[in-house]
């Protein structure tokens, strides 16, 4: 059971950081979310469910936590590639961040359910089992999230196109 639960160390810790966008407040999520899962662990009958399961937990406990406190948190970023120069990881960690900020700037569901698919790579259905919504809900969830994301990105996605807006 340790190893199993191990092996989903990162993808949760991932998930966390997205949810509450602080390295220590995902520190902490992540240590409940496994602590929770070891208490519960006799609930899970198939192991290769583990990963939906804990992210389950994991959406759980932060639901839980916004009910009681509103965290304020700082969003932060992944470090640039070292491989560019400074003006190119300067101009890289401005990319970042913007999307990063476009990401965190959705409602929490479509947030939650493009950090599953397109992050952690989960199906539809098993994103839709760790939210608790319907895999219609989440296609809808998932469509919303993406427009949104399209529409504020479009200007640096045609600045890195190379594609000239008339102002």
């Amino acid at each position: 059971m340790d190893e199993l639960l191990a092996v989903h160390a990162d993808v949760v810790y991932r998930y966390a950081l997205r949810l509450v966008r602080n390295a220590q407040l995902a520190e902490d999520l992540t240590q409940e979310t496994f602590l929770r899962g070891w208490r519960q662990r006799a609930k899970l009958r198939e192991p290769a469910a583990a990963r939906v399961w804990l992210l389950r937990i994991a959406t759980n406990l932060h639901r839980d936590g916004l009910r009681t406190a509103r965290p304020t948190a700082e969003l932060e970023a992944e470090p640039a590639c070292s491989a560019l120069g400074a003006a190119g990881r300067l101009e890289q960690q401005e990319t970042v961040d913007a999307v990063l900020a476009t990401l965190d700037a959705l409602p929490p569901r479509q947030r939650q359910a493009i950090h599953l698919v397109t992050i952690e790579q989960l199906s539809n259905e098993e994103a839709a089992e760790v939210l608790e919504i319907s895999v219609e809900a989440l296609r809808a969830s998932l469509s919303l999230a993406r427009r949104t994301m399209r529409e504020r990105l479009k200007p640096i996605d045609d600045e890195l196109r190379g594609v000239r807006t008339e102002i």
